[in-house]
């Protein structure tokens, strides 16, 4: 008889608990590109469900929460939303207009307010690339022109990370720790150090883990302190190492023969480089993480690009794993006395990329 009492406890406490961490999420969609809706319930699993009279609902318990999800259309993929998974009821409707629209749960309300804060900024941002994008594809292409698009962009760019900053500082719960994951890849130590403080409630979560992994990064990188050191082979296979250049400013430069943005960024730098290698005492490495197999082909493009500096080779990927590089090109700037000071990812213009090196590099 106990033993018959004691089991129903434990199915009442099982079946209550349950309840308690269910979660619905009642989506309503009107002219979408798709009959399907699928909601990916990151590092768990994925849900699709074909749309019914515009309608579908999907139904479960949550492990953790709040957790960041996505919910959306199969295609095109990037036809989706951002969504906290928590109990209760969450309601997103979809429109050709007006996009999506979350809601129905405390964090999902907050977290729909702030997308519509950013929204303007963003859309300035969005047109703002694509001016550029126009112009840098045109033939001939104009210099000029590139240069000026690009210093407007940004100049919105800025203006949004300054909302996004500020929206983040004034919303310590999970909303703002969604909103800040776009912008954690370019922050400053600073601001990365803020947010993990902001954070703390939610340190087991997937993506809280990722913001301290990037404040862990700019802390060996970017924050004033001596950077790691290296030693790898030159094109002539003479070992090259960091101290070598101590005194000085280096520019680091990672990329690979077959990415385009830093062939690209090359030029630039090489116009850089001849202004500033004798009057501003500055130096540029670049370090490659071709495959030996592209040995020849490394050596190659260097030729071909009319990179005049140091080269050297990381087959095995060390140096950028070690600092967390996952995006090329990528730029570290390493003060005279060998301290990291400022990351620059991606392809830059000429002009953009003096700026940002000339408030430290005098």
């Amino acid at each position: 008889m106990k033993k018959l009492i004691l089991g129903s406890l434990i199915l009442l406490m099982a079946i209550s608990c349950g309840k308690k961490n269910q979660y619905t999420i009642t989506v309503k969609a009107e002219g979408g590109p798709d009959s399907l809706m699928v909601h990916n319930n990151w590092y768990t699993s994925s849900d699709t469900l074909v749309i019914r009279d515009g309608k579908c609902t999907f139904t479960g318990v949550i492990d953790t929460f709040p957790k960041l999800v996505s919910i959306g259309f199969p295609m095109p993929s990037q036809l989706n939303t951002r969504m906290i998974l928590e109990p209760g009821n969450i309601k997103v409707s979809y429109t050709k207009e007006g996009g999506f629209k979350i809601g129905g749960t405390k964090d999902n309300i907050i977290l729909q307010k702030l997308f519509d804060e950013l929204k303007p900024f963003q859309s300035e941002v969005m047109l703002a690339w694509k001016a550029w994008g126009k112009a840098y594809a045109k033939e001939p292409r104009s210099k000029e022109e590139c240069e000026s698009a690009w210093l407007f962009q940004e100049g919105v760019k800025k203006k949004n990370l300054d909302k996004t900053r500020e929206l983040i500082k004034a919303n310590p719960n999970y909303a703002g720790l969604v909103i800040a994951l776009p912008i954690i890849r370019n922050e400053p130590v600073e601001y990365l150090k803020a947010y993990v403080d902001a954070f703390k409630a939610f340190t087991n979560d997937e993506r809280y883990k990722s913001i301290v992994k990037e404040y862990e990064i700019a802390e060996k990188t970017i924050s004033g302190k001596p950077v790691p050191g290296f030693t790898f082979p030159d094109t002539t296979g003479k070992m090259v190492s960091l101290s070598d250049f101590k005194g000085k400013w280096v520019l680091l430069d990672f990329w690979y023969v077959d990415c385009p943005w830093c062939r690209k960024l090359t030029p630039h730098m090489i116009d850089i480089y001849k202004d500033w290698k004798q009057t501003k005492n500055f130096e540029i490495v670049s370090i490659s993480v071709d495959k030996p197999k592209d040995y020849q082909r490394w050596k190659e493009a260097i030729r071909h690009d009319g990179a005049l500096w140091t080269q050297v080779l990381d087959s095995t990927k060390t140096y950028p794993d070690e600092y967390g590089i996952t995006g090329y090109p990528t730029l570290i700037l390493v003060d005279p006395n060998g301290n990291g000071v400022r990351k620059v990812i991606g392809y830059q213009e000429e002009g953009g990329l003096r700026r940002i090196l000339g408030e430290f590099v005098k």
